[in-house]
């Protein structure tokens, strides 16, 4: 059936499955995407985070490296200087000893030299403790004005011969000179050093370096040495005391430090200078630091916005999809099922009910089933030993014996138990209790092969013709004595159990009763051969006598050793009795009359198989549903078979009496069943015309072939299947233009038709005018 995803059958009141799968769908796709997008923007934006940090560390490293390589270079300078003789041990005694005027004209022009040589150098001064102070600048003084002096005796004593200070030397108090001072002991390597030499460095050279590492807006650089002063910064500003302490405070391998200041929110980055062990603070606003992140996110969230678009609509289309099964099984149920859903609730809710009703009905029919088993094992065992499975293979019917519950590896016979009313006039039962008869007869013989009574088990079948066939087989405990038996003393241990049984029934019945034994055998694939001796045997009676077991090796069998009773013969004229064909009934009579006198010339064989041929008639009359009553009127057919002295009359008497009575019986049955399917049919058309319905699935729903209806339809309605089905939704379609405003889509889709366009074809193929000009005339 075709299934419209209209926006009013999606969401229907039985649709709330599919809302749900949809909203859950939507949330598995929808709230993953979000988590993952939010991720890769926080992900992102931390790793530009972090690369810029490593990449501002790095330019802080290169920008320390240059300072210090210009230190360093400088250094070297002034100590290759002061390796000159002038400034040795000896030269710097005899000079402040002796010609002091020449010897400080000498320096002078080497500190000139030297500071033309270094553009970087303000000023360089030789201070000669307690003596005087020489410098490049402001030339010669005595130590007594020097200012500062008093700090030029402490860096005398210091330990360190030479390093790099962030101080100046001033010489007068107003002076405002700033900068970083190189201090170098004299002489070099001295035990007792005489005086300093003071290199002091021009400030541009640090704030030029720092401001190459600027990048962002509001970017500032400061360069703090080991107490926490200013040495060089890439602007004015001054440095937050709190911020030191905290960079102080923080472990020395962390370079990123999160600060507020100024309502403006920093990334803070540190290094130390191995060679000064001075401090550079990078310090970038966060705002400017996240502009590129804004681009990022604006990509991450454009990409979102397209997935979740996506996603939405690969949702409701595979939602949709994956829902097409259960909406065609919700609408099948509908149409199959009379349970309703009136109170509100969903699909699932629906189907629980609907499965909660399969399991009651499943239950209902395992309890027949249980019921039953017996009559079905019955009549497994009676189509076995007619020969039905003749065609199929050992393992087979091995499954089929396992199926039905009963064993296949033992030793079988069967035998045939029948009464005579010929019996004594104070037998218990009147002629009319045929049925009754049976009954007792075989609850005694199930008594009988109880498990816990005798050594022998099996199961009792009514033949339907006043006969009983029982198929034997050995109790679980005594299949090992009997392997050790041979197959005659088995066959000898069965013969007494049967005329045992057979006595008990007689006497209980105070009837005639007669056993008629087939052989022994191993073989399941035997037992049909086993019945028909069984069937011989008893049939014999007739010749040899009754109230005995026969067995089938009795003389009279023996005499007609060479005879055969045709069971394919018997076979066909059974199923042409079902079939209701009077034409091949009657010929296969003919066929039967023509062997059997053929065969044999005596006459009681030939009597013996008349009457097998009236038992398996009898039987199939009780399998059609006739009552024999009805046919023979009361009378016993057996003592017509024995009346009749030619064969003429006793075939006439078959034809009359027996096979036309029945072939009418199955004609005039089969001819209402068919009536009753064509009326089932023809009902189910005009209540689901509007669903897509097919000859197919009417077949399937009335328990026919597809053949088999479109002969039916063909037989009573005169009409093919398929149109007259296109006829009903014709006529319906007809009455809705001419009664109705209803647009011709809505009406092609009310008369079972999923596309408009095979609608109005079919339609002006019928009435040789389409929809809308049929509509126009009525109007």
């Amino acid at each position: 059936m075709g299934f419209n995803l209209t926006g009013r059958r999606v969401f229907s009141s039985r649709s709330a499955l599919l809302h749900r799968m949809i909203m859950l769908t939507l949330a598995a796709s929808i709230l993953p995407t979000i988590l993952v997008g939010i991720s890769s923007y926080l992900f992102s934006t931390s790793t530009l985070q972090n690369e810029v940090n490593r990449a501002h560390v790095q330019l802080l490293e290169n920008t320390s490296a240059t300072i210090d390589r210009d230190l360093q270079n400088m250094q070297d300078s002034t100590l290759q200087m002061l390796f000159h003789p002038v400034f040795a041990n000896e030269a710097l005694q005899r000079g402040i000893k002796g010609n002091e005027f020449e010897f400080n004209l000498q320096v002078s022009q080497f500190f000139s030299t030297f500071q033309y040589n270094h553009k970087q150098i303000l000023d360089i001064s030789m201070y000669i403790k307690d003596n005087y102070l020489l410098s490049s600048s402001y030339g010669l003084f005595k130590i007594a004005p020097v200012y500062d002096h008093n700090r030029l005796n402490e860096a005398m004593v210091s330990p360190k011969e030479l390093e790099w200070t962030n101080t100046v030397f001033r010489i007068r108090e107003n002076e405002e000179a700033s900068g970083v001072t190189f201090i170098c002991k004299l002489p070099l390597q001295a035990p007792n050093p005489i005086g300093l030499m003071l290199v002091r460095i021009d400030q541009k050279l640090f704030q030029d370096s720092l401001q190459r590492s600027t990048v962002y807006p509001g970017q500032m650089t400061v360069i703090v040495d080991q107490v926490g002063k200013t040495v060089a910064a890439s602007s004015a500003f001054m440095l937050p005391s709190e911020l030191l302490q905290t960079i102080r405070h923080r472990n020395i391998s962390d370079h990123k430090l999160n600060y507020s200041w100024n309502n403006r929110d920093y990334l803070v980055t540190t290094l130390t200078s191995p060679y000064t062990g001075w401090q550079y603070i990078d310090l970038i606003p966060t705002q400017e630091l996240n502009a590129k992140s804004a681009g990022i996110g604006v990509i991450t969230a454009v990409v979102l916005v397209v997935v979740l678009l996506l996603a939405l609509v690969l949702t409701l289309l595979g939602t949709k999809w994956i829902y097409r099964p259960i909406a065609n099984l919700m609408n099948y149920l509908n149409r199959e099922a009379s349970l309703g859903n009136d109170e509100g609730e969903d699909e699932m809710g629906y189907l629980k009910l609907s499965w909660q009703a399969l399991k009651h009905e499943t239950r209902q029919l395992q309890h027949q089933l249980s019921m039953q088993q017996p009559m079905l094992r019955e009549s497994f065992v009676m189509q076995m030993m007619h020969g039905h499975y003749l065609h199929y293979t050992q393992s087979e019917l091995e499954q089929l014996f396992m199926r039905y519950g009963l064993p296949h590896e033992t030793r079988f016979a069967v035998f045939i138990m029948a009464y005579d009313k010929s019996g004594p006039d104070n037998g218990k039962f009147f002629d009319q209790d045929q049925d009754l008869v049976i009954f007792a007869m075989k609850n005694i013989i199930m008594d009988m092969l109880q498990p816990n009574a005798r050594s022998f088990l099996g199961i009792t079948v009514n033949c339907l013709n006043d006969q009983l066939a029982v198929l034997l087989w050995h109790h679980t405990e005594a299949d090992n004595q009997a392997a050790d038996e041979t197959l005659g003393a088995w066959e000898n241990s069965v013969k007494v159990f049967v005329e045992e049984l057979r006595h008990l029934l007689a006497n209980y019945l105070r009837l005639p009763v007669t056993a008629g034994l087939g052989g022994g055998t191993s073989e399941i694939a035997n037992l049909p051969l086993a019945y028909r001796q069984a069937l011989t045997a008893l049939t014999s009676r007739l010749v040899v006598g009754g109230e005995q077991v026969i067995a089938p090796d009795n003389d009279f069998l023996k005499s007609n050793e060479g005879y055969r009773y045709p069971i394919e013969l018997e076979r066909h004229y059974e199923e042409s009795l079902k079939q209701g064909d009077l034409q091949e009934s009657e010929r296969m009579l003919h066929e039967f009359s023509k062997y059997v006198i053929g065969a044999t010339h005596v006459a009681k064989v030939i009597q013996m198989s008349y009457t097998q041929l009236l038992g398996t008639t009898i039987r199939t009359m009780y399998l059609l549903g006739i009552e024999p009553d009805t046919v023979f009127k009361g009378e016993e057919p057996y003592d017509y078979l024995r009346r009749f002295q030619n064969m003429d009359d006793l075939n006439r008497w078959f034809l009359q009496h027996l096979i036309t009575p029945i072939v009418q019986f199955v004609r005039n049955k089969t001819f209402v069943e068919h009536e009753q399917i064509i009326d089932k049919v023809t009902a189910f058309i005009h209540d689901n015309y509007h669903h897509d319905i097919s000859q197919d699935q009417c077949a399937r729903n009335f328990g026919v072939s597809r053949t088999h209806l479109s002969k039916l339809f063909k037989k009573f309605k005169h009409i093919a299947f398929s149109d007259y089905l296109t006829q009903i939704r014709m006529e319906k379609a007809k009455e809705l233009l001419s009664e109705t405003h209803i647009p011709v889509a809505d009406i092609s889709e009310r008369v079972g038709y999923l596309h408009t366009q095979n609608f109005i074809r079919v339609f002006k193929k019928m009435e040789g005018i389409t929809p809308g000009q049929f509509r126009e005339e009525r109007e």
